[in-house]
């Protein structure tokens, strides 16, 4: 691993190399590579902040929708947001429309 600064060997400590070596990467680790490996945001090609903005909001949507959808499952921890799409696209998209018009969507796994 590489890390980055401008301090000295001497001032910067093995424990403190550490600490900020593992709070950089932090947001790896977490949503942001859901966004990067699921939803191919590295691959996104929009260039005005507004959609940027608009796009964050629809795929942070689309993520918490998708760990909803995943805590009801049988076997969570074997369901990908790769699952959940094919789940919603289902049927030209019928569950995903019934999602997004319905007062309380119903993401429980089907009996």
């Amino acid at each position: 691993m590489a890390l980055v600064t401008s301090l000295p060997p001497e001032r910067l400590h093995a424990v403190d190399w550490l600490l900020c070596n593992r709070t950089a990467w932090g947001i790896e680790s977490g949503l942001h590579a859901r966004l990067d490996a699921s939803r191919r945001d590295d691959e996104c090609r929009l260039r005005t902040a507004n959609a940027v903005a608009v796009h964050g909001i629809f795929t942070r949507l689309a993520n918490s929708l998708f760990m909803e959808w995943r805590s009801h499952q049988r076997k969570p921890h074997h369901k990908t947001t790769t699952d959940f799409a094919a789940h919603m696209s289902a049927e030209h998209a019928r569950r995903a429309l019934l999602t997004v018009t319905a007062r309380r969507p119903n993401l429980r796994a089907p009996s």
